[in-house]
């Protein structure tokens, strides 16, 4: 399998839905630099309806074909998002996920730590989310079981503390079991967008995310396996130009699109440029629960947080949890923190102040943004393109 760079058009076909209503909106320009409400109301689209054809996007915004194509082109050329497509990690093996957080020697900076570790960082296949910025930082990881993720904690923990990297509390590291997470917001920006705009959200229910339970891996043929490893490593790209540089016909592509997204398997996500949208921080923030209280009896405090925070990650199991998410300022920020805060301690859910992180999203530096496809390649069994493009990786960064 090839390992190329290029974009795609998405085309395959998903029922209309009732159209989404705008007229009340208005849009203050001072937030969002730069937009029109056209302008807005389409990338809050794009983002809440990934999945759906342009088509059925424009339709349910009751906007003119012509209108949304020349909208969505502008907002994509001047960079105000990039589509992903996740891999649905139960569904293909995957047991767990890992969050690592916590702060590093303040005497040490990114540029010193990435000369060291960077090429140690870029190996960990698990790893598909780091970043940096200062004194802080924190990876997602997704992982088929723990001895597989520890293997790369401890080469970590070995280099930064040789290193003198990390600070005296080191690093926290906190498991999260697909089977009993439930993982109300994965990469999924739509609550922002919304607030950010002053759109009506969807609930949570309604969004498309990784299942809770016991959930059977699925059979995929050597074909489907092929593809899936296309839509994750050209998410922007044709049918047509993913069936060349994987090797299967149009229709394979297409049929096992279709398959993908009917049955969970994978799905799409589009992901907004922070800054454009005119966001400062970015905080990550761990909290513990009162081991009295269940994912369930804490429901009703979901869509709290999704109003107050807006998460793009929302992640919980019945212990503990975390959240990330993105705000135009450290007040904004600590208003909504502190009034979720005292929900939280009114109804006796946490046993302690949350551990919070907050990153001046200009200075942060990602080490991997939303990097799926080393870890598809592997769970797939596409071993010897891994190497290849581990090797590439490697080269590109001993060369900068």
């Amino acid at each position: 399998m090839k390992i190329f760079k290029t974009f795609f058009k998405i085309n395959y076909l998903i029922p209309l839905y009732t159209m989404q209503r705008y007229d009340e909106w208005s849009l203050n320009e001072d937030r969002v630099s730069g937009l029109s409400q056209n302008e807005a109301r389409v990338l809050h689209s794009l983002i809440k309806w990934p999945d759906l054809t342009d088509q059925a996007v424009h339709s349910q915004i009751g906007m003119k074909k012509s209108t949304f194509s020349s909208i969505k082109t502008r907002l994509k050329e001047n960079g105000y998002y990039k589509r992903y497509y996740v891999p649905n990690f139960p569904k293909i093996g995957l047991e767990l996920l890992v969050a690592m957080h916590g702060h590093l020697n303040r005497f040490t900076t990114i540029e010193e730590r990435m000369r060291v570790a960077k090429n140690l960082l870029q190996s960990f296949v698990e790893d598909f989310h780091i970043a940096s910025e200062s004194n802080k930082a924190f990876n997602l990881s997704a992982s088929k079981n723990l001895t597989e993720y520890a293997k790369n904690q401890e080469k970590f923990i070995q280099l930064y503390s040789d290193n003198k990297f990390l600070d005296k509390n080191g690093m926290d590291v906190v498991h999260f079991p697909f089977e009993i997470t439930r993982i109300r917001a994965f990469m999924d920006y739509e609550s922002l967008v919304a607030k950010t705009f002053g759109f009506a959200s969807e609930p949570y229910e309604k969004r498309k995310t990784i299942p809770t339970g016991k959930v059977k891996p699925v059979k995929l043929t050597k074909a489907e396996k092929k593809v899936l490893t296309g839509l994750v490593q050209f998410p922007e790209e044709s049918d047509t130009l993913i069936a060349e540089e994987v090797g299967v016909s149009r229709n394979t592509v297409a049929n096992a699109k279709r398959k993908f997204l009917a049955q969970n398997i994978c799905f799409p996500r589009a992901v907004p440029d922070l800054q454009k949208l005119g966001m400062k921080i970015l905080v990550f923030s761990y909290r513990k629960f009162n081991p009295r209280t269940t994912m369930r009896q804490r429901q009703e405090a979901a869509e709290m947080v999704r109003n107050l925070l807006a998460p793009f990650f929302y992640v919980s199991k019945n212990l503990d949890g975390f959240i990330i998410s993105a705000h135009r300022s450290f007040e904004e920020f600590n208003n909504a923190h502190d009034e979720l805060m005292r929900y939280y301690l009114k109804h006796d859910y946490i046993i302690d102040e949350p551990k919070t992180y907050t990153m001046s999203i200009q200075n942060i530096r990602y080490i991997k943004e939303y990097d799926f496809l080393p870890l598809t390649l592997k769970t797939l069994g596409f071993e010897t393109e891994l190497k290849v493009l581990l090797e590439s990786r490697m080269s590109n960064n001993n060369n900068q």
